[in-house]
């Protein structure tokens, strides 16, 4: 539970993706909830299975400031991805980093 509260508590408030679920929401879950969250997570793991929709992302282009907007090359993409993934892939991020320090793979930061 501890690294799924960390994950929460490190995000950054976002535009959520196609499912509409945002930051927010995930960090007003009860304890529960959180838990059965992190069930799923853990399922996830385990078997294998990445949601579908977490390989999907609307992609917003952002005119660069001062540029011609005619031209396609002066906009960045913006993409909006499931906040549930990329909590996911914090937990898996946070993970793999502790485990390549303890064996001494790479620095402690």
């Amino acid at each position: 539970m501890f690294e799924l509260e960390t994950a929460l508590s490190r995000a950054h408030d976002a535009s959520p993706g196609s499912d509409g679920i945002a930051y927010n929401m995930l960090r007003h879950l009860n304890t529960t909830s959180l838990s059965h969250l992190l069930i799923l997570f853990n399922r996830i793991w385990t078997e294998q299975k990445y949601p579908s929709q977490w390989h999907e992302a609307i992609v917003i282009p952002i005119l660069k400031p001062g540029k011609d907007p005619s031209n396609h090359l002066h906009y960045r993409p913006i993409a909006l991805m499931s906040c549930l993934c990329k909590i996911f892939e914090r937990m898996v991020n946070a993970c793999l980093i502790f485990e390549l320090e303890k064996q001494g793979c790479i620095p402690p930061l």
